[in-house]
């Protein structure tokens, strides 16, 4: 199978996948990576591809770019190595990358529970990661931060080294110039020195470093500058001690966490690689396959991964689920060989975990991949072309499984035409009865004829374009294709005399049959021309009728909110007319009032609620004949329902007309039956002086909204809000303020601070607003 992979180039693919890779250690497993040949290996790869291409689409996961494979330094520092300065800030710098990775799929683990069980090895450590990075640098250089003594060291070096620049500048510009033979400093063996005449040895004393190739000049270290050279030495030794026991404790630490970094910079591979493939099948337009069973591969409008998208002609292909071997024909240079390497290569890519590029892919994996494609000459087996593609056949032949996918390119080409084509027929036959699935191209007639004749067999053709005389690279299924050699040689220049001679040559039989098939090649592209206008057509007539029907919903939804709005201002009113009214009839009891007074006052308030209600009904959004249908057979006694009222009544009267006569608490309605819904009767509570105050209860609101108002404007209604619900008995409300900037909420809690009858308030929770709400329980 190696050689499948060589020739569907799926090294190139490879190659294509490392360069998506952040890491050198998903790089290292991209350029390596195989497909698997089991079910059980494939799908959970492709779900992990899947389920990173979707964290992509979502949003820009965190690089790993800064995960460098550090596995063996940190292995060698475990066993008392110390590490360079270099490799202890790639260590800082891979704890970071992979800290950083583990918080992104950590909060999307339940998502991405794949991705999460290999992120959860990636090593998180602050503490030694902010050591690491207040240590050394991006080069490698020990900070003057890692500890204090290494601090004081380089300010005692540099007050030396500046001691000595003051010092031997004054030979140079001072009485002691006159005495050299350049009024310059310069250095040997790393030490000041000022180049001072031969003649004038002496003048100055100290240490001779060197002379010139005259011998005229002597270069000299005077001996006050050498003193304060070796002050220099001193603080630069005390400063190495100092780097090398702070690398010395770094690397202990490092050494200390070595199996954990070690085993997340391989997670960090793991995953720098899935994301890689996700990134790969984006860029190329690749989609996850489809799960199917058995073994085979359906494409739509798939595209070879190593040609120009722009150039690449989409390929719908199918083989191994309704046919166990398709057989391609056409003209020369008509796409036949890379309709197979593109077939093959979307099977490894699929099998590998990758995304083909299509726009979509139906996949039961393959066991095997067996390929024989391109010219097999070897030169240093002495083979020819034809002996090359026996050899592989043969050993196709002797290591074929069961759902393993072979791939011929001219199958029985290379010799001898009947005896290659009886050839041809065996192998596939043999193929076949071994459970193997079959892609081949091929020009041989009797092959077309075998493939139509034989059971699991199918033919497709390359089209070509018999006006242009060129070859479409579009490959159809279901017919045989014509191989248009003739027209294709006219084409290319041959004489017309030679190709005339040749079609001489064929025959009548050979000739009507090459004449039916381009004939059938026409029609059917006449009929795809034909098909793909009708669906056209039938996709526009689909959305118009979309449109249509959003244009309808949208009209329907601004009645219906047109006719709520109208509604609710009503029911409002009169939820105001029985306040008052009830608060009416507690005054004339209070006041002593006759009876008589007190029904007539209660008969003219019925009246007036009557008359809103068929306002209120008149303005309810008509009901669809369907709707009325539904309501059940209601009769007097029954508890019920009104649309619109929340506690439940009883039915005074069995319905007639399609109007019922309903009493809710101390109201009586008379409401179209369509308003009416069966409910199980409520519980009477024993009356008491509170029940008129809980009936009344039921029409009060318990929630006022805020949001936006002016603060005059909320200050009046929430008092009015307030008023209405205690007078009402509610026990609790619920008043919507918003969040902005806290105006509206502040003062809210200072109104309920002030307020008489308000127990105590609170925010409400995070499934009632959270701090865009309060909740205030009322007094009873």
């Amino acid at each position: 199978m190696s050689h499948a992979l060589d020739v569907l180039e799926f090294d190139a693919v490879r190659a294509q996948l490392v360069e998506e890779c952040d890491t050198p250690m998903g790089a290292g497993a991209a350029a390596e990576l195989e497909p698997a040949f089991d079910a059980e290996s494939v799908w959970p790869a492709l779900a992990l591809t899947h389920s990173a291409w979707l964290l992509l689409e979502s949003g820009s996961p965190p690089s790993l770019g800064g995960a460098r494979d550090v596995r063996q330094p940190v292995r060698k520092a475990a066993k008392g190595a110390v590490l360079g300065g270099a490799e202890l800030y790639e260590t800082a710098a891979s704890l970071a990358a992979m800290r950083a990775f583990r918080e992104f799929l950590h909060a999307r683990r339940e998502a991405a529970a794949g991705l999460w069980a290999i992120g959860e090895a990636l090593h998180e450590n602050r503490a030694l990661e902010h050591r690491l990075l207040e240590s050394v640098d991006g080069s490698g250089e020990v900070l003057d931060s890692a500890s204090t003594a290494l601090a004081a060291a380089r300010r005692r070096k540099h007050a030396a080294a500046a001691r000595v620049q003051e010092r031997i500048q004054k030979y140079v510009s001072g009485k002691s110039r006159e005495l050299l033979s350049d009024p310059i400093v310069t250095m040997r063996d790393g030490r000041y020195v000022v180049p001072l005449k031969a003649e004038n040895r002496g003048k100055i004393k100290g240490l001779v470093h060197d002379t010139s190739g005259s011998g005229q000049t002597l270069f000299v270290e005077p001996d006050d500058v050498l003193q304060l050279g070796n002050a220099v030495r001193e603080a630069e030794a005390a400063e190495r001690e100092e780097v090398l026991r702070v690398l010395t404790e770094l690397s202990e630490a490092v050494g200390g966490e070595a199996i954990a970094i070690a085993d997340g910079l391989t997670a960090a591979g793991e995953l720098d690689l899935v994301f890689a493939k996700a990134r790969l099948g984006s860029k190329s337009g690749g989609v996850v396959p489809e799960r199917r069973q058995g073994h085979g591969i359906e494409v739509h409008d798939g595209r070879h991964p190593l040609l120009p998208r722009d150039q690449a002609v989409p390929l719908s292909v199918a083989v191994g689920f309704d046919h166990d071997a398709v057989l391609i024909t056409g003209p020369n240079t008509g796409g036949k060989t890379v309709a197979i390497k593109t077939v093959g290569l979307f099977v490894l890519m699929a099998q590998a975990g990758l995304m083909p590029p299509a726009r979509r892919v139906v996949l039961a994996p393959f066991t095997q991949v067996w390929a024989d494609i391109g010219d097999e000459q070897s030169l240093q087996q002495s083979l020819s072309t034809f002996s090359g593609h026996v050899k592989n056949i043969a050993e196709a032949l002797r290591g074929i499984e069961e759902g393993a996918l072979v791939l011929f390119d001219e199958i029985g080409a290379g010799t001898d035409p009947a005896e290659g084509a009886a050839l041809a027929k065996a192998v596939l036959g043999a193929l076949q009865a071994r459970g193997a699935r079959i892609l081949a191209s091929t020009h041989y007639g009797e092959l077309k004829a075998f493939a139509y004749n034989t059971e699991g067999f199918a033919n497709a053709a390359m089209e070509f374009d018999a006006k242009s005389l060129r070859p479409t690279y579009r490959l159809l299924m279901g017919a045989p294709g014509a191989s248009h050699a003739l027209k294709i040689a006219e084409r290319c220049g041959m004489p017309a005399e030679v190709v005339e001679d040749a079609r001489s040559m064929l025959g009548d039989a050979a000739m009507e049959v090459s004449r039916m098939m381009e004939q059938l090649e026409s029609a059917q592209k006449q009929a795809r021309v034909a098909q793909s206008e009708a669906d056209r057509r039938v996709s526009e007539i689909k959305k118009r009728e979309a449109e249509a029907d959003r244009k309808l919903g949208e009209a329907q939804e601004v009645r219906r909110k047109a006719h709520e709005r109208a509604t609710a201002e009503i029911e409002e009113t009169l939820r105001q007319i029985r306040l008052e009214a009830a608060e009416l009839f507690d005054e004339l009891k209070r006041s002593g009032a006759a009876p008589a007074a007190i029904s007539k006052a209660r008969k003219d308030l019925e009246a007036l609620q009557e008359v809103g209600q068929e306002v209120v009904r008149g303005l309810q959004p008509e009901r669809a004949p369907a709707d009325r249908g539904t309501v059940p057979a209601l009769k007097r006694g029954d508890s019920v329902r009104v649309e619109g009222y929340p506690q439940i009544g009883s039915l005074l009267e069995d319905p007639r007309e399609g109007q019922a006569k309903v009493q809710i608490g101390s109201l009586k309605l008379n409401v179209h039956v369509d308003r009416l819904r069966a409910a199980e009767p409520a519980k009477a509570p024993p009356r008491s002086r509170g029940t008129v105050r809980a009936e009344r209860a039921q029409f009060a609101p318990t929630e006022i909204h805020l949001r936006a108002m002016r603060a005059e404007d909320a200050e009046r209604e929430l008092q009015k809000f307030l008023d209405d619900a205690v007078l009402a008995g509610v026990h609790q409300v619920r008043i919507v303020h918003g969040k902005g900037e806290g105006v509206l909420r502040t003062l809210c809690r200072e109104i309920l601070r002030k307020y008489p009858h308000v127990a105590r308030y609170r925010d409400g929770e995070p499934t009632e607003g959270g701090h865009g709400v309060t909740i205030a329980v009322l007094e009873g």
